[in-house]
């Protein structure tokens, strides 16, 4: 006598989840990960708090988005360099939504101590200005995925809100 096991069609089911998991899965990431990275420019670096032991400025950024997705941007951060010394850092304080082939600006406060480049103002050309870098990521999709970014430029005194104070 022989003995027939019969699964019933939940069982098969459940057997084969992790089969169709495989294959939905990565059509389902495709959208996760941005075809080209976004474009980000320096816009301003404007002053909020200035204190004798550190400093804080609003550090005005334009996010380009060349995917034809819209980007969300969750969580970030953004380091700023002065003739190669890194002299401020924050935290992207609030989630921003990119649209597909558009642009937002994102607003990052950063904090720092900008007293140590008193000394080499005097040495700095007017028509050169001071070498600055804004490195950092922004945290997008599902998976949490960091897309790196670095602006470069000169920073020329005195610093203002208007657009001739920066130059990428």
């Amino acid at each position: 006598m022989a003995i027939v096991a019969r699964s019933s069609g939940f069982t098969q089911w459940f057997q084969r989840w992790p089969a169709l998991l495989l294959v939905a899965l990565p059509l389902g990431a495709c959208s996760a990960f941005p075809a080209h990275h976004p474009e980000v420019q320096l816009l301003s670096i404007q002053p909020e708090s200035v204190g004798l032991v550190s400093q804080t400025f609003l550090l005005s950024l334009k996010v380009s988005n060349p995917n034809d997705n819209a980007l969300h941007a969750k969580a970030g951060e953004a380091r700023l360099y002065v003739q190669n010394r890194q002299v401020a850092y924050g935290l992207l304080d609030k989630p921003v939504d990119v649209p597909a082939y558009g642009s937002a600006t994102v607003n990052i406060p950063v904090t720092g101590n900008f007293l140590t480049l008193l000394g080499e103002l005097g040495r700095v050309s007017a028509r050169a200005g001071l070498p600055y870098a804004v490195k950092g990521y922004l945290v997008t999709g599902m998976l949490d995925m960091r897309i790196p970014f670095t602006v470069t430029g000169a920073l020329h005194l005195p610093l203002s809100p208007s657009p001739s104070a920066v130059l990428p």
